[in-house]
C-alpha cells in the first residue's frame, strides 16, 4: 500500500499536488484570508480580478487552509471543466457515449490542464467558464452565456480573447436576427462589468511595465501548436528538445484533418460552421495574441488555457472524419505527445520545498524572532508557512520590488535593513532555500 502511495504522488500528476505551495499560491492564499473589502480593493490594484479570491475566502473558511485545501478548489473546476468537456462531445459533436469517452481522455491526460489542476491559483476556474460560454454560444443560449462571459471576466481579464474569438465567428457565420439577440445579452454582461472596470481605474492600478513575459521569436510561430497543447514553458527547454518535431507534425495533422473537412463542408453546412468557430478558437486567437507580444509581450500558455481546451476538441471534431484507422493513429500521436510532456513535466516542473525549512525555522523560532528572507520570491511562501507579521524582506528597498511578485500585499514595513539585537534573533533564509541565524550584539 504505502509503495502504491510512494507512486501515485511521485510519478502521477498528483505529485503537484504534495509539493510544497510556491509564491504565487502563496499570494492567493494570503489575499484571500482578507476582508471581502480588502479583496475587493487589492485585487483592483492588481493584475487579475477578484472573483478567484472571494471564492477561496469562503472555501478556507468552511474547509480549511492546508495545502490540499487551497489546490482542491481548482481539482472541482477540472473536473467541472471535464464535464462540460463531455457535453461537447455529446451534444454538441453528438458522439456516442462510448466515443465521448473515448476523447475525453485527451482532456484527461493533457499537461497544462492536470498541472493547474493542482495548483491554488485561478487558470482552471478560468478554463471552466471559457469553455462554459463556448457550449452555451453554440447552443445559442445566450442567457446562460452571458452569465459565463460576465464571470470569466471577474476571473481572468484574458476572458476578453474568448470574446473576442466569439464575435469575429459570429461575424464570419451567423445570419443579422442571431447577431441582435447576441449583442443583447452580451451587452448585459458588459454593463454589469463596467463597475468593476470603473473601479480598478479608480484604484489606480500597481501594474507596470516591468514584466517577465518575454517577446517571441519566429520560430515560437512553428512551436505554437505544441506550446497550445502542452502548455510548454521555456525552463523546460533544455529537458525537452521535442517540441519543434512535434509541433511539426502537429502542424501536419491540422493541415491534414482540415483539408478533410473543407473538402466535405459543401455536403455539410453545420460542419463548415462549428469547424470554423473552432479554427478561431485554437488557432487564430492564440497566433493573434502572439502577433501582439512582438510589440507587447502578453503570451503565456496559461493565460491561453482555453486555447488548449479548443485545440483537443478540434482534434476530437475532426479525427472522426478521417478514415478509422487514421483516427486512431492520429489519436494515438495526440495522447503520446501528451503524455510524454507530462512525464517529463512531473519530474522537472518541481517547486521550491520551502515547506521543509520553513518546518525547521518554526521549530527553532520563538515569537520575539524574526525571519528575512533575502529573495523576495519567498516572502509569500514563507509567511504561508510561518506567522506571516514574523517575516521580512532583507536588505532589499521597497521600491525594487516588482509588482508581479504580489507587491500590493507587501508594504515598506515589510522591510528590513539590519539585524535585531539580541536575544531577538533572525533567522535568514538564503536564495538556495539555506538559513543562518544572526543578530547584533
Amino acid at each position: 500500500m504505502n509503495s502504491f502511495f510512494s507512486f501515485i504522488f511521485t510519478k502521477t500528476p498528483l505529485v503537484f499536488f504534495a509539493q510544497s505551495i510556491w509564491r504565487d499560491e502563496a499570494f492567493s492564499f494570503l489575499l484571500s484570508q482578507k476582508s471581502i473589502k480588502e479583496i475587493l480593493m487589492l485585487t483592483a490594484r492588481d493584475s487579475n480580478p477578484p472573483l478567484y479570491y472571494l471564492l477561496l475566502h469562503f472555501w478556507t473558511t468552511y474547509f480549511g487552509k492546508s495545502e490540499v485545501t487551497l489546490r482542491s478548489l481548482s481539482l472541482i473546476f477540472f473536473c467541472l471543466t471535464a464535464y462540460v468537456f463531455f457535453l461537447f462531445l455529446r451534444n454538441i459533436f453528438h458522439y456516442s457515449f462510448r466515443r465521448s469517452i473515448f476523447y475525453l481522455l485527451l482532456f484527461v491526460a493533457n499537461p497544462l490542464l492536470h498541472y493547474y489542476a493542482f495548483e491554488a491559483r485561478m487558470y482552471t476556474m478560468f478554463a471552466f467558464f471559457a469553455l462554459t460560454s463556448y457550449y452555451f454560444f453554440v447552443k445559442r443560449n445566450y442567457t446562460n452565456y452571458a452569465i459565463q462571459i460576465l464571470l470569466g471576466l471577474l476571473t481572468h481579464y484574458f476572458m476578453v480573447f474568448v470574446l473576442m474569438s466569439q464575435i469575429v465567428y459570429l461575424f464570419i457565420i451567423h445570419s443579422n436576427n442571431n447577431k441582435r439577440q447576441y449583442f443583447r445579452s452580451l451587452a448585459v454582461s458588459c454593463l454589469l462589468f463596467l463597475p468593476w472596470i470603473l473601479f480598478v481605474l479608480a484604484m489606480k492600478p500597481t501594474v507596470n511595465s516591468t514584466f517577465w513575459i518575454a517577446k517571441p521569436n519566429l520560430l515560437s510561430l512553428i512551436q505554437l501548436p505544441g506550446i497550445i497543447l502542452t502548455g510548454f514553458e521555456s525552463d523546460l527547454w533544455y529537458r525537452y528538445p521535442l517540441l519543434i518535431p512535434f509541433s511539426i507534425i502537429l502542424i501536419l495533422i491540422i493541415s491534414t484533418v482540415s483539408f478533410a473537412i473543407i473538402k466535405t463542408k459543401k455536403a455539410n453546412k453545420n460542419n463548415a460552421s462549428l469547424f470554423l468557430l473552432l479554427c478561431v478558437w485554437c488557432l487564430f486567437t492564440p497566433f493573434t495574441i502572439m502577433c501582439i507580444s512582438f510589440i507587447k509581450p502578453i503570451f503565456l500558455p496559461r493565460y491561453l488555457i482555453f486555447s488548449t481546451i479548443g485545440l483537443l476538441l478540434f482534434f476530437a471534431y475532426s479525427f472522426p472524419k478521417t478514415h478509422r484507422i487514421v483516427e486512431i493513429m492520429l489519436f494515438i500521436v495526440v495522447l503520446t505527445i501528451s503524455l510524454q510532456y507530462a512525464q517529463i513535466q512531473i519530474k522537472n516542473r518541481k517547486k521550491a520545498n520551502i515547506r521543509e525549512v520553513a518546518k525547521i525555522i518554526k521549530a527553532l523560532i520563538n515569537h520575539k524572532d524574526v525571519v528575512y528572507v533575502t529573495h523576495e520570491f519567498n516572502f509569500h511562501p514563507l509567511q504561508y508557512y510561518i506567522n506571516n507579521k514574523q517575516v521580512y524582506i532583507y536588505g532589499k528597498t521597497y521600491d525594487i520590488l516588482p509588482w508581479y511578485i504580489g507587491k500590493v500585499l507587501i508594504s515598506p514595513d515589510n522591510i528590513a535593513q539590519s539585524l535585531p539585537l539580541y536575544p531577538q534573533k533572525a533567522f535568514i533564509l538564503k536564495d538556495d532555500l539555506s538559513f543562518t541565524i544572526e543578530a547584533l550584539y
